[in-house]
């Protein structure tokens, strides 16, 4: 059986949100991917989310957008990034209902996980970097915040400290920097 975290209405997560189990995802079709997912985060976004969430679902609704696993089985015919294989790890994102314990990926969304990256870390490591660059792109729009855009000092701490936790975000800054403002 496939267990899922599930929610059919809006409210306080520990609320509405409950676990169910349904049978096993079928084979994939062309251009999927079968992952038996080892870990997801739980994003403030999601949170939100479930929070306001209007009316009643038809039928139950997955949150989560992102997930790391192992590939179970792939679609006939598909095509895959590289490194992505039957007993990989990979990472995927955008994933619509990530909070499953297996699930039926877009091939196109699905990348190889290096091995000395821990799931915990792998789980983010797409959405991560785009928060990243989103939030010093707000925070530039709105220097009342007494942002100046990770510079000097700042920035050169920011990047060592994420340097040394293994941080995807620091090319993402980094090339972001590079970029004409």
């Amino acid at each position: 059986m496939n267990r899922r975290v599930v929610y059919t209405r809006g409210g306080s997560p520990a609320d509405v949100l409950t676990v169910i189990e349904e049978p096993e995802p079928t084979a994939p079709g062309r251009g999927q991917v079968l992952i038996r997912t080892t870990a997801f985060p739980v994003h403030p976004g999601d949170l939100q989310a479930i929070q306001a969430y209007p009316g009643e679902a038809a039928d139950p609704v997955t949150p989560g957008i992102e997930a790391t696993g192992v590939v179970e089985a792939i679609g006939p015919g598909t095509r895959l990034a590289p490194g992505v294989e039957v007993g990989g790890r990979v990472t995927v994102f955008p994933q619509q209902g990530a909070w499953s314990q297996r699930l039926m990926a877009d091939a196109e969304a699905v990348v190889a996980v290096p091995e000395k990256l821990p799931d915990a870390v792998a789980a983010q490591m797409l959405t991560n970097p785009l928060t990243a660059v989103m939030l010093r792109r707000a925070a530039q729009e709105h220097l009342a915040f007494g942002y100046d855009g990770v510079s000097g000092a700042d920035r050169r701490g920011f990047v060592g400290r994420a340097a040394d936790d293994g941080c995807v975000a620091v090319p993402q800054l980094r090339a972001h920097q590079r970029r004409p403002q």
